[in-house]
């Protein structure tokens, strides 16, 4: 089964150096998909009102093969401080 890796970048880049077998590059992309939602749930409340993370899926000759960013974007519309 092949191997793909999916580097991060959340404000800097994290290499994957171990990845993770996938049946195809179609069930790589699901995993990057499935995965960054989890990952902001930890990351968008401490980080204000805008957040962006990428995963970029490269295959076992780390050759990209897909990319995806999940954003969050707040805005406060009445007076107060935003939590």
């Amino acid at each position: 089964m092949p191997r793909f890796f999916f580097d991060i970048h959340d404000g800097e880049w994290s290499r994957d150096v171990e990845g993770v077998e996938c049946a195809d590059v179609v069930a790589a992309c699901y995993e990057a998909k499935r995965v960054l939602p989890g990952m902001a749930v930890d990351h968008v409340p401490q980080d204000g009102d805008w957040h962006a993370i990428t995963v970029l899926v490269t295959d076992e000759d780390r050759r990209p093969v897909y990319t995806a960013t999940l954003s969050f974007a707040g805005q406060l519309l009445q007076g107060g401080e935003p939590t």
